[in-house]
C-alpha cells in the first residue's frame, strides 16, 4: 500500500500555506511510524511535518537534534554537522533511503523525488524548508543522504526558536501565523536548554561537510 502511495501523483501534492507555530518547542524521540535511528530526536514541532513525509516517501533518517540534553547525555552524531547547523535547534534532519545504498540506484528514487518536491529549484526551497542539501550541494546527494531545515526564528546554538513554519497536516490553525514583521524583534524568550528525554548515546552522522 505505502509503496502504491509513494508512487501517486499525491506525494507530489502541496499541502497548503505555510503555518508558524509559536508553541514551546520541546525536543522529543522521533515516533517509532517515522523509520529512524534508534535514539534520534527533533523539536516536536516538526514531527507532525515528518509524519506527513514518511507517509508519502520511503525516509530513513539518520541523524535530528545533535548535541547535550540537560541530563549531560550526548544525542545525534558526534561533531559532524557545521557551526550554527539547524541540527542543534532540533530543527533539521539528514534522510537516506530505507535500504541504503552508497550507490545512486533504484532505491534513491524515492529520496529523490523527495528532494525536488521540497528543492524545484537548485538554491530555492519550497516553504517551509530553508535549506535543502542534495545533489548540486557538497557532501549532500543521490547515494550520500538528504538534508532537510525548516524555517525558524534566530536561535543560538543549542536552544529552541521562537517560532518554527511548518506546512499544515490538518487541524485548525495556531493562533499566530505570521513570523514578527520584518525590523521588528520579537520580545527574547527567556534562556532555555532544548528539553527530552534521555535518549540512546550513538555516534554516526552521514555528512562530512557537517550540514
Amino acid at each position: 500500500m505505502l509503496a502504491c502511495l509513494w508512487g501517486t501523483a499525491s506525494a507530489q501534492a502541496v499541502p497548503g500555506p505555510v503555518r508558524y507555530l509559536y508553541a514551546t518547542g520541546q525536543l522529543v524521540p522521533i515516533p517509532a511510524a517515522i523509520p529512524h535511528e534508534a535514539g534520534d530526536m527533533v523539536d516536536r514541532r516538526i514531527v507532525p511535518n515528518l509524519r506527513w513525509l514518511a507517509k508519502r516517501f520511503p525516509i530513513y533518517v539518520t541523524d535530528g537534534y545533535s548535541g547535550k540534553l540537560p541530563s549531560g547525555v550526548h544525542v545525534g552524531c558526534h561533531g559532524c554537522h557545521v557551526k550554527h547547523s539547524d541540527h542543534y535547534n532540533g530543527l533539521a534532519v539528514d534522510i537516506s533511503p530505507l535500504r541504503w545504498s552508497n550507490r545512486c540506484d533504484a532505491g534513491w528514487r524515492g529520496i529523490t523525488r523527495l528532494a525536488k518536491w521540497a528543492e524545484p529549484l537548485q538554491n530555492r526551497p519550497r516553504a517551509p524548508f530553508r535549506w535543502v542539501g542534495y545533489d548540486g550541494d557538497a557532501g549532500h546527494g543521490c547515494g550520500h543522504h538528504l538534508h532537510l531545515s525548516w524555517d525558524h526564528a534566530p536561535a543560538p546554538q543549542f536552544k529552541l526558536a521562537e517560532w518554527v513554519a511548518v506546512f499544515p497536516v490538518g487541524g485548525p490553525p495556531p493562533a499566530r501565523q505570521a513570523p514578527p514583521p520584518a525590523g521588528v524583534k520579537p520580545q527574547p524568550l527567556p534562556p532555555e536548554l532544548p528539553r527530552g528525554g534521555v535518549s540512546t548515546v550513538r555516534g554516526g552522522g552521514v555528512s562530512p561537510r557537517g550540514d
